[in-house]
């Protein structure tokens, strides 16, 4: 059994945790804080969600960014789901579509709206700049009230298999990493791409780069970067802001 969290810095809190196994739920778990930082977890709760995922596999949720709401991606149902920050109840379920197969979410907010972009599992061929295969990149307008949340556009991601979501510090530059690398013949094929995205309209994002991840020179050979997923933001005589 597999556990994905996310837990905030404070003397106690409750934390959300999707599970991975044969029973489609989320534990509710309250999590406290000695004085040297440690924690401790207990299960408050567990929110049946069979009928947001009858398989089963909810593998990542994000906070939004004013603590409201936990968003779960349904990978295999096809589908995300809003649960309200006290763990009372899922608030809705958004259908991205047959197949989409979503991966992680993240928030999109400045002055031009409020955004949920989802990244999608799914390659389609020809969706690409050039006309290569690419996963896409699904966008919820966040500002709508509960239950009227739709998708509202889409964009290719340029790369294949969608994963990580990454929006940078200042908020106007959304990196996408990428599990699989790319086919022979294409622009950085044999390599896993992170594209960059402007997306200072969150509903208007304009493709701006891809950037090959490279490989590593070994004793043994040559050793590609797979399954790009995280990433890190390292500023200079700053606090680094972590993915």
């Amino acid at each position: 059994m597999r556990f994905t969290g996310l837990t905030r810095p404070c003397p106690s809190t409750r934390v959300e945790a999707p599970e991975e196994s044969s029973i489609s739920g989320t534990d509710l778990l309250d999590v406290s804080y000695d004085g040297e930082g440690f924690s401790t977890a207990r299960r408050a709760a567990r929110i049946d969600i069979r009928a947001q995922d009858r398989f089963g596999f909810s593998r990542f949720l994000k906070l939004s960014p004013d603590g409201r709401e936990f968003w779960i991606s349904h990978k295999l149902a096809d589908a995300l789901s809003v649960l309200t920050a006290d763990g009372q109840a899922i608030a809705e379920t958004i259908a991205l579509g047959a197949l989409a197969r979503p991966n992680h979410v993240e928030f999109v907010e400045n002055a031009n709206g409020r955004a949920v972009y989802a990244s999608l599992g799914r390659v389609d061929d020809g969706a690409g700049p050039g006309g290569g295969a690419s996963s896409k990149l699904l966008i919820i307008d966040r500002s709508a009230p509960i239950g009227q949340r739709r998708v509202v556009a889409e964009i290719a991601s340029g790369g294949r298999e969608a994963h990580g979501l990454w929006l940078d510090p200042a908020g106007t530059r959304l990196f996408v990493a990428h599990e699989q690398d790319e086919l022979p013949g294409t622009p950085g094929e044999g390599q896993t791409l992170c594209t960059v995205l402007d997306v200072s309209d969150p509903f208007r994002p304009r493709f701006v780069d891809r950037i090959a991840l490279g490989e590593l020179a070994l004793p043994s050979g040559r050793l590609r970067n797979k399954k790009g997923i995280n990433l890190v933001f390292v500023r200079p005589d700053a606090r680094s802001v972590t993915g």
